[in-house]
């Protein structure tokens, strides 16, 4: 019986870490040119020259565009490994195979049971992809799954980043990885890049951070929010309250505005909650 051996490109030390990391469901917070999109793309040829079926899921077809071309190319050094582009698919000689697909519709990503998954751009993507149609596709091979994304606020992807760094399931891990943390971008690059980007698309894109009002209209609100908390209505005081509505991704938020005080004095936010 013939060896297959192929040489897969090398990683820098940050992405070795998290490769060699056995924890099932990986979460990676990661700044732009980090190198998380390579690291990924090399996992899923890493399953399928193992016999495994592997799938790369991003927001939409432009974006699996980025995905394809780097598994494709990587798959061109592969003796017999067959490239499908109309269905974004390469097949290895051993039986293993990667595709490459859109989460533009969740209910296309049913059906299939698989060993590795990257959901790249993990932010950008709806929750019910990874809820209704990808999670139950790792139940009987017991699969793996890589979630990978620059944050964007604090939508479900913040609470799958939260679980693996809370330390209480041993299945989770998460990474908060910023983009000078690769090597092989300059430093002055990224020095470059915080002075010419407002504060907080540099702090997003760069650093990794979940921030907590990012692409909200209203900005610094906890900031504004100086009065101290009231357990309880003052008679002689007037009140004001507010709701925004949300329920899966999106979070409602109820304030109360002291209108004698000019302050606001009380504020909840929830998601994941029946209207």
């Amino acid at each position: 019986m013939n060896t297959l051996t192929v040489t897969m490109p090398n990683l820098h030390p940050g992405q070795k870490k998290v490769a060699d990391d056995p924890a099932r469901f990986q979460v990676m917070a990661a700044g732009r040119r980090w190198g998380k999109t390579r690291l990924g793309a090399l996992l899923c040829i890493a399953t399928a020259l193992k016999r495994g079926r592997a799938w790369w899921v991003a927001p939409s077809y432009p974006m699996a565009s980025i995905g394809w071309r780097l598994i494709k190319r990587l798959a061109l050094q592969i003796p017999r490994a067959d490239k499908r582009e109309v269905d974004r698919l390469v097949t290895m000689p051993g039986g293993g195979e990667v595709q490459v697909k859109s989460a533009d519709n969740p209910d296309s990503l049913r059906g299939e049971g698989l060993d590795f998954l990257v959901m790249d751009e993990c932010a950008f993507i709806k929750e019910a992809a990874w809820a209704e149609a990808l999670r139950p596709s790792l139940s009987d091979r017991e699969g793996k799954a890589f979630f990978i994304s620059t944050p964007k606020g604090r939508n479900w992807f913040w609470h799958l980043w939260q679980r693996g760094q809370d330390g209480e399931q041993a299945e989770w891990r998460a990474w908060q990885l910023p983009t000078g943390d690769n090597p092989y971008i300059p430093p002055q690059e990224i020095e470059a890049a915080q002075r010419g980007l407002p504060e907080r698309i540099f702090q997003q894109e760069y650093l990794a951070m979940f921030l907590e009002d990012a692409g909200a209209v209203f900005r610094q609100v906890m900031a504004a929010a100086v009065a101290v908390p009231q357990a309880s209505a003052t008679p002689e005081h007037a009140y004001a309250f507010g709701v925004d509505w949300g329920k899966h991704n999106d979070f409602t938020a109820i304030a109360v505005y002291d209108t004698n005080e000019r302050a606001l004095v009380h504020l909840d936010r929830f998601n994941q909650i029946d209207y």
